[in-house]
């Protein structure tokens, strides 16, 4: 049964207004809950990305010994190289995939290595050796230039990855170049170099 009076205080109120008013108060509410979600979640993947950014690994070639296998000329060039690896980073995995070196003089190359296996490193230092050889005909190439000294360099190309937690980036094409000595072709035959920084690069 409904009282109807002509008072207008003591008349039914009408809900309309009230529900609007609350429905836009729920909106306004849930709005500024997910803005600020996606602020914290945005926050939180920029200090990940400043703290676990990885730094691009550093190479040094620790000694380079060349010699030959033939007497009264050139004959095969032998190289053997120790290269120290280090990865900076604390929180990151450096993973490294069809690794070689070459050596090149005088624009020529002049050894290559197989392959060095695949392998993982943690914060720290690696140390890889590669023993590289050449042919004869390449090796007589290097004397054609005269007798001007001319750089021997030795490189190492290969692919990199980098691991967090478990999480691995997609592969990029490493190089680490490392100008070993400035000899003239008489002095090829017995270089020793020691303790030579390399430049790197990651494309």
């Amino acid at each position: 049964m409904s009282l109807i009076t002509d008072d207008p205080d003591r008349a039914p109120r009408d809900c309309t207004a009230a529900r609007r008013h609350h429905s836009g108060r729920r909106r306004r509410r849930l709005l500024i809950a997910t803005a600020s979600a996606v602020a914290l979640l945005l926050a939180l993947a920029i200090m990940l990305w400043l703290t676990l950014r990885p730094s691009s690994p550093r190479f040094r070639l620790l000694t380079a010994t060349t010699t030959t296998n033939a007497t009264g000329g050139m004959g095969t060039v032998l190289l053997d190289a120790s290269l120290v690896v280090h990865n900076p980073n604390a929180h990151a995995l450096a993973l490294y995939d069809g690794l070689r070196a070459r050596a090149s003089y005088t624009g020529l190359q002049l050894a290559t290595a197989a392959p060095i296996p695949p392998f993982q490193q943690a914060q720290g230092d690696v140390v890889l050796s590669a023993a590289l050889s050449s042919s004869s005909s390449a090796a007589e190439e290097t004397t054609a230039g005269g007798r001007s000294p001319a750089l021997l360099t030795l490189r190492l190309e290969g692919r990199l990855r980098w691991k967090v937690a478990v999480w691995v980036s997609g592969s990029r094409i490493l190089a680490a170049e490392c100008v070993a000595a400035a000899v003239s072709p008489s002095q090829l035959r017995a270089v020793v170099v020691q303790d030579c920084q390399c430049a790197t690069t990651i494309e």
